[in-house]
């Protein structure tokens, strides 16, 4: 208590931040709501790994898969914001607000925004029977086919169904939902042709698309990325203003000290702009685009609202 109190003092005659100077006082909880040996899980790690030396204190992962992540930014959101709980968050966080009838938080307001740190693209796929050789092609052919093209996706609600009902919406064009379980069931129908058309992770279609076992037709990002250069973006195959991409950022409980949350950001953009990491990062299959707490904040409720619009027109509903 003693010691607490001068603590409290010398920062005050310091001018500086008390919880930036005793944080963090125990190990640190990183809750990852994907599986192990997910890019979002590679990733944590590999930030955990760095934040433990830098922070001198242990960064331990705590993988609670299950649910669209539901359960496990429950925890975080009623988890004390002294920055000892945190969460890796991607996009389906706030396109859960729209999925869901009722969440046990709100997925705004019941968390701190510390830094987005990277995102997955996706690239528009089809299977090289399909007679389209770019996205116009494909447009005039599935106006000529109304109802009569289907296309796959891991899930009701994922980034893939939600980018193929993003398309739909801006070229009018009828296109029929076929769901998985799974991206790996998906992909694997995709690849035998069983369904001609999908937005699959740029990590995965790359490799199909270079063995000549997918054709690609854009990539889901507002410009091109280094690991696939050839392959023009929606927007400039033809569909002007499209970009939907899978962000992965950290967050806490909302509440969290400005200091601490200022350090954790500026711990977590040191590692991942380092070489090293960079390229490892890159290795996931992610491109790096760092982004500080309030600038966040702002693009998650943009996100929300965004994405929320093309969960209403698609009728999707997971409960």
């Amino acid at each position: 208590m003693i010691r607490t109190l001068l603590a409290f003092a010398l920062a005050a005659v310091l001018g500086l931040p008390v919880f930036a100077q005793t944080y963090p006082s125990k190990p640190v909880r990183l809750i990852v709501p994907y599986s192990t040996g997910s890019a979002t899980d590679a990733l944590a790690r590999l930030i955990a790994q760095r934040l433990s030396e830098s922070l001198r204190q242990q960064v331990v992962v705590d993988n609670q898969p299950g649910a669209n992540g539901i359960p496990a930014s429950a925890a975080v959101a009623k988890a004390p914001p002294d920055g000892h709980m945190l969460i890796m968050i991607a996009a389906n966080h706030v396109v859960n607000a729209s999925l869901y009838s009722k969440l046990p938080f709100d997925t705004l307001k019941d968390f701190t925004p510390v830094v987005r740190v990277a995102f997955a693209p996706f690239i528009l796929t089809v299977h090289p029977s399909l007679p389209v050789k770019n996205l116009k092609e494909l447009i005039a052919f599935a106006k000529s086919r109304p109802g009569q093209l289907n296309y796959g996706s891991p899930s009701n609600g994922s980034p893939a169904h939600l980018a193929t009902e993003l398309l739909k919406t801006m070229t009018g064009i009828d296109l029929v939902h076929v769901p998985y379980k799974a991206a790996a069931q998906a992909q694997a129908d995709l690849l035998g042709g069983q369904i001609p058309v999908m937005f699959v992770v740029a990590s995965a279609a790359i490799p199909q698309v270079a063995a000549g076992r997918l054709r690609a037709l854009g990539i889901t990002t507002a410009k091109r990325i280094q690991a696939a250069a050839d392959i023009p973006t929606v927007d400039e195959a033809g569909v002007k203003g499209f970009e939907l991409i899978s962000w992965i950022g950290l967050a806490g409980p909302a509440g969290m000290p400005a200091d601490i949350v200022n350090r954790l950001g500026a711990e977590v953009t040191k590692i991942v702009q380092a070489p090293e990491n960079r390229e490892r990062i890159q290795r996931l299959g992610l491109e790096i685009s760092l982004m500080p707490g309030a600038e966040f904040a702002a693009y998650m409720g943009k996100e929300q609202a965004r994405l929320g619009e093309v969960v209403r027109k698609a009728g999707a509903r997971l409960d």
